[in-house]
């Protein structure tokens, strides 16, 4: 899988755990509903930040902060090399690692949603959210032309043009 399509698969499976949860909050009979691009947005900007922080220590080159970063990088990449294969040079690399944070944020939301996840169970959980996502993907992307185009540019105002 290239990295674009790493990208593709990650926003697929955040996209489904947000499903989940807007699913499972506004079915409650609570007066406060969350909307899906709301939660997005919460999540994509945490994310972001989260990357930026990371990545400043990274390049800031501050002894200790610097090492920290660097393993924290070598971490995901290597988690990111067992649910979705190797990363590839260094293109989309940005969106990647803050997908991974985005994913990351949004199951933990979902296990607090939902009382039946088991919190032990992450990575279990992201494997499948993203084997779904990866699914997803592979199916949306042979889908007609007009129909990819549609759901491609959906997901490039949320994250961007790549």
């Amino acid at each position: 899988m290239d990295n674009k399509a790493k990208v593709y698969a990650l926003y697929f499976a955040i996209d489904d755990v947000i499903t989940s949860i807007c699913r499972i909050v506004n079915d409650r009979e609570s007066p406060k509903k969350v909307n899906s691009n709301e939660l997005f947005n919460r999540f994509w900007t945490k994310a972001k930040n989260k990357y930026s922080v990371l990545n400043y220590d990274l390049v800031a080159e501050m002894g200790m902060t610097n090492t920290k970063a660097e393993e924290e990088f070598a971490s995901i990449a290597s988690a990111i090399k067992i649910y979705l294969g190797a990363l590839e040079t260094n293109s989309y690399c940005y969106l990647i690692y803050s997908l991974w944070f985005a994913l990351n944020a949004v199951i933990v939301e979902h296990s607090l949603a939902d009382p039946s996840v088991n919190q032990h169970d992450f990575y279990y959980e992201i494997r499948d959210r993203l084997n779904l996502g990866s699914q997803r993907y592979l199916s949306l992307s042979q889908a007609n032309i007009e129909e990819w185009q549609h759901i491609d540019s959906i997901i490039k105002s949320k994250l961007g043009d790549f």
